[in-house]
């Protein structure tokens, strides 16, 4: 397997009227195509900043991202949201679905951005995939949470990106709908080639991935391939 991402000393300072915050302080990896990662840590290790930083949403104070070849954060701004719509796709744990707008048209948003017309026949493998087909003329609110979380994971994947990035995105379901979450991103990500990077801090959720990344204080203290079992923090 070839290393598609790679973070190289990152790290990351807040400054503010009380002091700095040391978010990250020297964070190097390496994620490999086609791999599911899971990044756990207690409530302010800084696994969220890590994912963000990872994903180009947030500037590290140092340190380099590279996307093969690429440093993400030798771009301008435009350039880069142009290089996440093609590159990244995003899942969250708030859905960041327009109430205006259909699902259909919620999950062709980024590539309409990018002044691109899905694959049609993509479009429906990912759409059934995920078990919303007959909802794509429904508007947000019309939908249960775990719908919403559907769509917003297919809209992450429809411009087939390399990288899937995803926060807590079990967070705001019940227990259910978050393990069938999992599994869709997971088997989305593995019938279509993609890396799926995922910060979770439940411990049932990071033994399905791949490989697990524990992170302290802004440090990556280990990295190790999950058993399967659920994990201790």
């Amino acid at each position: 397997m070839s290393t598609v991402l790679k973070a190289k000393d990152i790290y990351k300072t807040y400054k503010a009227e009380s002091g700095e915050t040391h978010a990250l302080n020297g964070v190097s990896a390496e994620f490999e195509e086609g791999l599911f990662y899971t990044i756990i840590g207690r409530s302010g290790s800084g696994k969220s900043t890590l994912l963000h930083i990872l994903g180009g949403l947030d500037e590290p104070t140092s340190g380099n991202i590279y996307l093969g070849d690429e440093d993400l954060y030798s771009y301008p701004d435009a350039k880069m949201a142009e290089f996440r719509r093609r590159h990244m796709g995003f899942v969250f744990q708030q859905f960041n679905l327009l109430d205006e707008y259909t699902a259909l048209t919620n999950i062709c948003m980024p590539m309409k951005l990018d002044n691109k017309k899905p694959d049609p026949e993509f479009l429906q493998n990912v759409t059934e995939l995920l078990g919303i087909a007959d909802k794509l003329k429904k508007y947000p609110t019309e939908l249960s949470g775990g719908e919403q979380q559907r769509v917003a994971i297919a809209r992450s994947v429809l411009a087939k990106p390399q990288l899937i990035f995803a926060d807590e995105p079990t967070g705001n379901l019940d227990k259910k709908n978050g393990e069938t979450t999992i599994q869709l991103l997971r088997d989305c990500a593995q019938q279509f080639g993609q890396t799926l990077i995922m910060v979770t801090h439940d411990p049932e959720i990071a033994a399905k991935a791949d490989v697990v990344i524990k992170i302290e204080d802004g440090v990556v203290i280990d990295q190790f391939a999950s058993i399967k079992e659920p994990i201790a923090f």
